[in-house]
C-alpha cells in the first residue's frame, strides 16, 4: 500500500484530463483510488499512520480482543503504521497526479516496490490472523473488511476470491498474492479482485 494523498482529494476525472496521467489504464486508477479511499478511514483526505492505527483499534473493538492479544495486535498495527509513514515521506509534498504517476511508474516495473508491498501485506496478514494459526478465517477477515467501512455483505465474495484452494481459509500466500495482483496488475480489466471493495467509478 504505497500511497499518500496529502491535502489532495480523490478526483479521478482530473487525472483523466491531465496530460501526465490520462494514459494510465482506467482499471488501475480505479483500484488505486478505491484503496486510497478505504484506508483514509477518518475521511480527512490524508493517508497517515493514524488511519492505520485506527483500523487496528477498530478490529480490536469489533473482534473483542483483550489483554495481551489486544496489545500484540495494536503493536503489530503500530509497526505497520511506522513503516508506512516512513515510506510516504518522499511524496507527501507532491500533487496527487504526480503521486499517482510515481506509483504508476513503479506498479509493474520496480521489483523493489513489489517486494516492499509483499512485506507490508505479510505484516498485515499476521496482524489479521487473530488466533495465530497461520490462516485468516472468514470470521477474522470480516473484522478487517468492516474496519475499512466496507459493505459487510460483499466480504464473502472477496474472501472466496482469495481462497484459491477453496479450503475455507486464507493462507499468507493467498492473501499477499491477491494484494499484489490488486496493486500491480493493470492489464486485466475484467478482474474480480476487489481487495478494497467495489471499484469507484472513473467519473465520480
Amino acid at each position: 500500500m504505497a500511497y499518500a494523498t496529502s491535502q489532495f482529494k480523490y478526483n479521478l476525472q482530473i487525472l483523466k484530463e491531465n496530460s501526465i496521467t490520462r494514459n494510465i489504464p482506467d482499471i488501475w486508477l480505479r483500484k488505486i483510488a478505491t484503496m486510497t479511499l478505504a484506508w483514509d478511514v477518518d475521511n480527512d483526505g490524508i493517508l497517515s499512520k493514524e488511519d492505520v492505527l485506527m483500523v487496528g483499534n477498530r478490529i480490536i473493538k469489533s473482534a473483542c480482543v483483550v489483554g495481551i492479544a489486544s496489545d500484540a495486535l495494536i503493536n503489530a498495527f503500530r509497526d505497520i503504521a511506522i513503516a508506512y509513514e516512513a515510506e510516504q515521506q518522499d511524496i507527501l509534498e507532491q500533487t496527487w497526479d504526480q503521486q499517482v504517476l510515481d506509483m504508476w511508474s513503479n506498479a509493474a516495473k520496480c521489483p523493489a516496490v513489489i517486494e516492499a508491498n509483499k512485506t507490508f501485506y505479510s505484516k498485515l496478514f499476521r496482524a489479521l490472523d487473530l488466533n495465530s494459526d497461520g490462516f485468516i478465517s472468514f470470521s477474522e477477515y470480516i473484522h478487517f473488511w468492516t474496519a475499512l467501512d466496507l459493505d459487510p455483505s460483499l466480504a464473502r465474495m472477496q474472501f472466496d476470491y482469495m481462497d484459491a484452494d477453496h479450503d475455507g481459509k486464507i493462507s499468507e500466500k493467498e492473501f499477499v498474492d491477491a494484494a499484489i495482483d490488486y496493486e500491480h496488475n493493470h492489464t486485466d480489466a475484467d478482474t474480480k479482485n476487489r481487495f478494497y471493495g467495489p471499484l469507484v467509478d472513473i467519473n465520480d
